[in-house]
């Protein structure tokens, strides 16, 4: 009942959401046709990301309305997947009531991105896949299937995104753990991930393509000490309320023996190791990026958040199992909370994520032969999908390098969208370029902008249009009557 009601809340919320800068330039890559040209274009820098998610989007587009639904679909039926193993691998060791803990924790911490047309939704299935496989592996017999399985979920993982190969440390620490205790090394088992390095060396490609971001990468994006806390904070912020409430509980509560099997029913030790190095994984990422790439986002570790969710559990359990009124009355509060949640989310406003202020002035502009030139890059892609189609000839965005550098200390957006300009029709031009062949267009800008400025700086006209925060943008000096100074 539990993934039905999140799958058809994800569901619901990916039809009626419009997409945002992110999931729209999924949908032009997965535009691109046959999967050779989707690696093409990613090799031309059209995405950072691999091209595995795009390639399957591009499979589900033809029979999917809307668009939004098939860019997100495979996130949806990932996240979802990821939440069923989640339940699967706690319910091998702990009373269901537990293992549904873990499911919600996770479900309420990082649902948003089962609705996130991106890999991660995806990439969290075959990490909890590959999870569950293995610990599977390392009691059934015969285990072909599962080591199988294993090696498919790790090689599709790191597929799907690059920093998926760090799955690798806490599973080897495992088999570390089990090799002492067992005092032999399960060959099968240590076999089974190296495809996972097979498939990152057949990336390499494009990955050293990929290399031009990152000499200015985008500023919040660089890997930094301080993103350690803030990605706890986050994402276990939560999980730890919920185990302080368990202890409380349990510390407030008549004492009494534990249940005869509560022991048999944690984790081992080899478990442990997996399922805390999934936790500590943001760790060992920023740690490795600063030394390496430089760079670190959050979601370049949300696989940590599976270890978080099981651990929390597993803790739980070892503190109340004695006591099955306080998980009772935790998986009550949580479920509480998970659907608030989802009504919190299909509430939503369901306009443009960062475009909507510009589509609105937008609207209120007389149709005109006028060029109208979008200065925030992430407004100028939900409009070239959501505009109206009057507007949507209009609109233009301009590169240049130079001021990006300038302004905002990164060119990313300039070499992505260098990239999408040349593979898609949208009018994506340089800026001097446009400025040598348009002496007059209207400019859509917000005030952190720095086109604005740099308009008047060269000598042009900026005189307030219909619309607030719509200039008319003429070649003519800037101290003209009907100016704005900038």
């Amino acid at each position: 009942m539990f993934l039905a009601l999140f799958g058809a809340c994800s569901m619901l919320t990916d039809v009626r959401m419009k997409m945002w800068n992110d999931e729209i330039i999924t949908l032009y890559v997965a535009q691109q046709g046959s999967p050779g040209e989707i690696v093409a274009a990613t090799k031309d820098g059209m995405d950072a990301t691999p091209p595995l998610y795009p390639i399957l989007v591009s499979t589900i587009l033809p029979g999917a309305r809307p668009d939004a639904l098939a860019v997100r679909l495979p996130s949806t039926l990932g996240f979802a997947g990821m939440l069923a193993c989640v339940l699967l691998f706690c319910r091998r060791r702990m009373p269901g009531s537990y293992a549904l803990i873990g499911g919600l924790l996770v479900a309420i911490t990082a649902g948003f991105y089962a609705t996130e047309g991106r890999c991660y939704g995806l990439m969290l299935g075959f990490a909890a896949g590959a999870l569950v496989c293995w610990q599977a592996a390392t009691e059934h017999c015969p285990r072909a299937t599962w080591l199988v399985l294993l090696s498919l979920c790790l090689m599709l993982a790191t597929a799907l995104h690059y920093y998926a190969i760090f799955l690798l440390v806490p599973l080897g620490l495992a088999e570390l753990v089990r090799w002492r205790e067992r005092r032999q090394l399960d060959f099968p088992i240590v076999v089974a991930m190296l495809p996972a390095l097979a498939a990152l060396a057949v990336h390499y490609p494009l990955i050293a393509a990929g290399r031009r971001y990152l000499a200015h990468f985008w500023t919040p994006g660089i890997a930094s000490w301080r993103q350690i806390p803030e990605f706890y904070l986050e994402f276990a912020l939560l999980p730890a309320g919920v185990l302080l409430v368990g202890f409380l509980a349990f510390s407030l509560t008549a004492r009494s023996n534990a249940a005869p099997d509560s022991r048999e029913r944690l984790l081992p030790a080899h478990e442990w190791v997996a399922v805390g190095g999934f936790a500590l994984l943001p760790i060992l990422v920023v740690v490795v990026s600063k030394f390496t790439t430089q760079v670190f986002l959050s979601r370049y570790a949300l696989c940590a958040v599976i270890g978080i969710a099981i651990a929390t559990a597993a803790l739980l359990c070892r503190m109340t199992a004695q006591r099955p009124i306080i998980a009772t009355a935790l998986v009550a509060i949580l479920f509480v909370s998970f659907v608030a949640y989802e009504i919190f989310r299909l509430r939503q406003p369901t306009g443009l994520r960062q475009g909507e202020a510009v589509e609105r002035e937008l609207e209120s502009l007389p149709d005109g032969p006028e060029p109208i030139v979008i200065a925030y890059d992430h407004a100028f892609m939900e409009l070239s999908y959501y505009a109206e189609p009057r507007l949507r000839g209009r609109l233009y965005y301009l590169l240049s390098q130079k001021l990006e550098l300038q302004h905002r200390g990164s060119d990313l957006d300039y070499l992505l969208l260098s990239a999408v300009g040349k593979r898609t029709k949208l009018h994506i031009v340089g800026l001097d370029d446009f400025l040598r062949t348009t002496p007059r267009f209207l400019l859509a800008a917000r005030d952190e902008d720095y086109l604005p400025e740099e308009m008047t700086q060269a000598g042009y006209c900026l005189a307030p249009a219909a619309s607030p925060g719509v200039y008319q943008v003429e070649a003519r000096r800037s101290n003209e009557a009907g100016c704005v100074e900038r």
